[in-house]
């Protein structure tokens, strides 16, 4: 009878640990599918070559329609201090319950087109 305690007792520690172990595998899916739906809408940043200043916000509808219902983007783009034709553009992936979990990605990018020459 006494053994039979100690194997119950030692089954519900490992039952616990085994969800514990699963929650894991689902929040580490869940990051990755923010890097790398983050990764798209900066390429899409890219695409545009130079963008354009401001605060940008979405979800993945219009990309992948129905997939991603707990996902939503917001991308700022701003102005470096000291190169004019250097943007910082940052894009936050947010996710999860109440969208309170987030992943940024930060990238800068410089002007295609040459700043013109002082003489």
């Amino acid at each position: 009878m006494l053994a039979l305690a100690i194997a119950a007792t030692a089954l519900v520690a490992l039952l616990g640990l085994q969800h514990q172990s699963l929650q894991s595998v689902i929040r580490g899916q869940e990051l990755t599918r923010a890097a790398l739906l983050a990764q798209e809408v900066m390429t899409a940043a890219e695409l545009d070559r130079f963008p354009a200043l401001g605060q940008t916000h979405g979800d993945f509808q219009n990309m992948h329609s129905g997939m991603y219902p707990n996902f939503r983007w917001y991308r700022n783009v701003e102005a470096t201090a000291l190169f004019p034709d250097v943007r910082k553009v940052t894009v936050r992936v947010a996710f999860g319950p109440g969208f309170r979990r987030t992943f940024d990605l930060v990238e800068y990018m410089h002007s295609p087109i040459p700043p013109e020459q002082v003489q």
